[in-house]
C-alpha cells in the first residue's frame, strides 16, 4: 500500500550555494559549461508517494523533504557527472520503469512514432538534460529519421559535454540523452526547452560512445577515467559501466551489456585492495580509501547487475555471481567502519584526523546501493540490513530545515576531496544521491 504525502511542492526560488574557495584544483575539477541561464530553475516536481509498510520515521522524514531536496540538486549542479546524477536520480523517482531496476521495455519503447504525450515521458529528468545538452552542435547530425540504434554505431567520436578533461563523466549523461532521442516527440514543448529531434539525440550518443571506445587503456582493455592519460578513477565504475549496460538493455546489444560488466570488473581488480576490501580512489594521486569512490563503485554495479538482469541474464552468470560476490565484501567491510553518528569515514584506515571526518555523501551512495543489493541479493546482504538502516538514519539526521545534505566532501576536490566540518559545503550528487538512495529503500519495501 501506498500513502499520499500531503506536502505542497512548489518549486523553490532559493539562493544559490555559495562558491567554494579554488586555491589549487585536482584534475577533475575542470571548468564544465552551465546550462545557458546558469541554472535549471523551472522544473515542477510532482508530489511524491512513499511505501508505507517502511515504518521508519527516517524514511517518512526523507519522503517528505525530497522533492525540496531535489530542487537543491536541480540549482547547484553544473557539472557533467553531477547532471548525470541528477537525471539518473530524477528517472529512479520519477519514472523507474524507464531505469534499470523496474525497467520496462513496453515504457521505453512507448512513444517512438508518436506526437502524443505518454504517462512514461519522463518530463523531469528530459528538462534538465536538455537544458545542459542545448549548446550541443548538432548541425551534422542525419536529417532524417530512422532506425535510432544504428546511429550508436560509427559515430564520430565527441563528447556529450566537456568533462573537464574527463573522459568517463560525461558518459553519465549518457542515458537520459538516450531518453530523449526516444522521447523527443512525445514530449515536445513540455520540457520548457526548444528540443533537437529523436534523429539528432541518438547520433550524439553515438558520438559519445565513439569518444569513449577510442580512449585511453590500459593492456588489459581498462578505459581510463581522464582523456589525455590512462588513469583510473572508482568514479567511473559509476560513469561509464552503466552508460554501456543501459545502452545494451534498451537495444538488446548483449556484447555492451558484457563490455558494461567487464569494465567494471577490470576497475574494480584495480582498485580494490584485498587485504581491506575496500576501493581505492585513483590508481596515482589518491590511493586512500575514498568512502564516495567505494560509493561510486557500488552504486554503478547495481546499475549494471540490474540491466543485466532485465535483459534476461545475457549468459553472463558467472561474471555476475563474481561482482556479487565482492560487492558483499565490500558492504560488509563499509558498515563494519560506520562511526558514532552512523556514518562512514571520509577516508578509511587513516590516522589523520583532517581526513577521517563523516562523510554524508558517501555514506549515502553506499547506502543507496546496499538496499539495490538487498533486492538482487538477499542472501548475500540481509545480515548487513540493520547497520544499512542506522546509516540511512545517520544521514538523513544530517538534512537540514533547508533541504541541504550538510557535512559533505567537497566534490570539487578544490584542497584536497576533504569533509570541512562548520563550513557550508554543498555537493550537487549528494543531494541527488538521497533521493537514489530514497528510490533503492522504496522499492526494496523494508
Amino acid at each position: 500500500m501506498v500513502a499520499i504525502l500531503v506536502a505542497a511542492l512548489a518549486v523553490l526560488q532559493l539562493a544559490a550555494a555559495a562558491a567554494l574557495p579554488h586555491h589549487h584544483r585536482h584534475p577533475r575539477a575542470g571548468h564544465a559549461p552551465r546550462a545557458p541561464d546558469d541554472s535549471f530553475h523551472g522544473v515542477t516536481l510532482p508530489l511524491l508517494c512513499y511505501d508505507d509498510r517502511i515504518s521508519d520515521p527516517s524514511y517518512r522524514m526523507l519522503s517528505t523533504k525530497l522533492p525540496s531536496i531535489l530542487d537543491r540538486a536541480i540549482q547547484i549542479s553544473s557539472h557533467s557527472w553531477e547532471v548525470g546524477t541528477l537525471t539518473q536520480a530524477l528517472l529512479e523517482v520519477y519514472n523507474p520503469r524507464l531505469a534499470p531496476f523496474a525497467y520496462s521495455d513496453a515504457a521505453f519503447h512507448g512513444a517512438l512514432g508518436g506526437k502524443i504525450r505518454v504517462p512514461t515521458a519522463p518530463l523531469e529528468a528530459a528538462s534538465v538534460a536538455a537544458k545542459f545538452l542545448a549548446a550541443y552542435d548538432f548541425s551534422s547530425a542525419p536529417s532524417e529519421s530512422g532506425d535510432l540504434n544504428s546511429l550508436l554505431e560509427g559515430g564520430s567520436p565527441r563528447a556529450l559535454v566537456d568533462g573537464g578533461g574527463s573522459l568517463g563523466d560525461p558518459c553519465s549523461l549518457g542515458p537520459a540523452a538516450w531518453l530523449l532521442a526516444h522521447f523527443a516527440d512525445a514530449i515536445g514543448d513540455d520540457v520548457g526547452t526548444p528540443l533537437a529531434t529523436d534523429t539528432q539525440y541518438a547520433w550524439a550518443v553515438g558520438n559519445q560512445l565513439a569518444y569513449l571506445q577510442q580512449g585511453p587503456r590500459s593492456d588489459n582493455g581498462t578505459i581510463s577515467h581522464r582523456e589525455d592519460k590512462f588513469e583510473i578513477w572508482a568514479d567511473q565504475g559509476y560513469m561509464i559501466p552503466p552508460f554501456l549496460a543501459y545502452l545494451g538493455l534498451t537495444t538488446n546489444n548483449t556484447a555492451l551489456l558484457e563490455q558494461a560488466l567487464d569494465q567494471w570488473l577490470l576497475t574494480s581488480s584495480a582498485l580494490l585492495d584485498t587485504n581491506h576490501n575496500l576501493y581505492r580512489h585513483l590508481n596515482t594521486f589518491d590511493t586512500r580509501f575514498w568512502a564516495t569512490g567505494n560509493g561510486w563503485m557500488l552504486a554503478g554495479l547495481m546499475r549494471v547487475l540490474a540491466s543485466i538482469k532485465a535483459a534476461g541474464g545475457a549468459g553472463l552468470g558467472s561474471k555476475v555471481a563474481e561482482a556479487e560476490d565482492i560487492a558483499a565484501r565490500v558492504f560488509q567491510s563499509l558498515f563494519n567502519r560506520l562511526d558514532d553518528s552512523d556514518r562512514l569515514p571520509n577516508y578509511m584506515e587513516e590516522t589523520d584526523p583532517s581526513l577521517t571526518h563523516a562523510d554524508s555523501a558517501g555514506t549515502t551512495a553506499v547506502v543507496g546501493a546496499f538496499y539495490r543489493f538487498l533486492v538482487l541479493r538477499p542472501d548475500l546482504a540481509r545480515g548487513m540490513k540493520p547497520a544499512a538502516e542506522r546509516a540511512f538514519s545517520g544521514v538523513v539526521n544530517k538534512v537540514d530545515g533547508e533541504a541541504w545534505l550538510t557535512a559533505v566532501v567537497d566534490p570539487q576536490g578544490t584542497n584536497g576531496f576533504l569533509v570541512y566540518p562548520g563550513q557550508d559545503t554543498r555537493s550537487p550528487e549528494g543531494q541527488s544521491l538521497l533521493a537514489i538512495m530514497w528510490a533503492a529503500r522504496t522499492a526494496a519495501s523494508q
